[in-house]
């Protein structure tokens, strides 16, 4: 496992940097809609939010990284209004 941060957060697609592919210097896209069950957080809370996620760091594409198992850092708190509303 190793450390995600989201960059930025729009409509579909996140961009998170993994700190230890390229020094966290390539933006990797990943679906808004993922970012947001894993974290329990809106679109707009995401930017700065630590995760774990799985990934193959010996490629040289983002395409290759086979990101999967995405989790929090942080123990979950929902922030997404449905969660809230139990």
């Amino acid at each position: 496992m190793t450390r995600a941060i989201v960059v930025r957060a729009g409509r579909q697609t996140t961009f998170v940097a993994l700190p230890a592919w390229y020094n966290g210097q390539i933006l990797v896209p990943v679906e808004t809609g993922i970012m947001m069950i894993t974290t329990g957080r809106t679109r707009e809370a995401l930017p700065g939010t630590n995760l774990w996620v799985r990934a193959r760091l010996n490629v040289r594409s983002e395409v290759d990284l086979a990101l999967q198992n995405w989790a929090p850092t942080e123990p979950w708190a929902p922030s997404l209004p449905d969660a809230a509303a139990g």
